[in-house]
């Protein structure tokens, strides 16, 4: 039981880097083989769990038979939780990395609006001091207003998804997401 009590404690200790997809892949990949791994153990402990009712069923000592019983049970149960931390991690792991997925894809979205923003401000350095120059800066103006709004959807959209990020893996490592998001939103504004 020493060894399922190991597992379960360094299951529990994976932490990997949200919005990180190579990490993530990593990690389910790892997950996938400790199952297995368990699964190869399982003959193991059922030999065990055998030896272990037949010695129950040669004595009559209560209290020894009792301590078995328990025992058995204890192993049991064990091998019972890790197997469904492993499965309940594997699954977080694979909604984390369609979510993160998501968010990246969100975020290149929102990093090429704010490009796009940048290059048109870029533009806007020169005054204009005659009428003809000044309506069309004005044209120019209210058209990268309508533009900003339209972006701003991708803007919205990716802090949307890094909020989600934030809330749902919050035990693992969320600083990338919070660092990239603050960024853009300091760009942004």
């Amino acid at each position: 039981t020493d060894w399922l009590s190991l597992m379960d404690r360094v299951i529990k200790a994976q932490i990997v880097t949200v919005g990180d997809v190579d990490e993530i892949n990593e990690m389910i990949i790892k997950g996938k083989e400790t199952l297995q791994d368990l699964e190869r153990r399982r003959p193991q402990m059922d030999e065990l769990i055998t030896v272990a009712q037949n010695l129950k069923n040669k004595t009559s000592n209560q209290e020894a038979r009792t301590t078995i019983t328990d025992r058995i049970e204890k192993i049991l149960n064990q091998w019972e939780d890790v197997q469904g931390h492993l499965q309940n991690r594997r699954q977080q792991l694979q909604e984390m990395l369609k979510d993160s997925i998501q968010w990246l894809e969100a975020k290149r979205e929102a990093d090429q609006a704010l490009e796009k923003a940048r290059a048109r401000l870029d533009t806007w350095k020169d005054i204009s001091y005659t009428v003809e120059g000044l309506k069309k800066q004005n044209t120019d103006l209210k058209q990268f207003s309508k533009e900003l709004r339209q972006w701003q959807i991708n803007v919205d959209l990716a802090n949307d998804l890094a909020r989600k990020l934030l809330r749902d893996y919050a035990k693992d490592d969320t600083r990338k997401v919070e660092m990239i998001t603050d960024n853009i939103n300091t760009t942004w504004a």
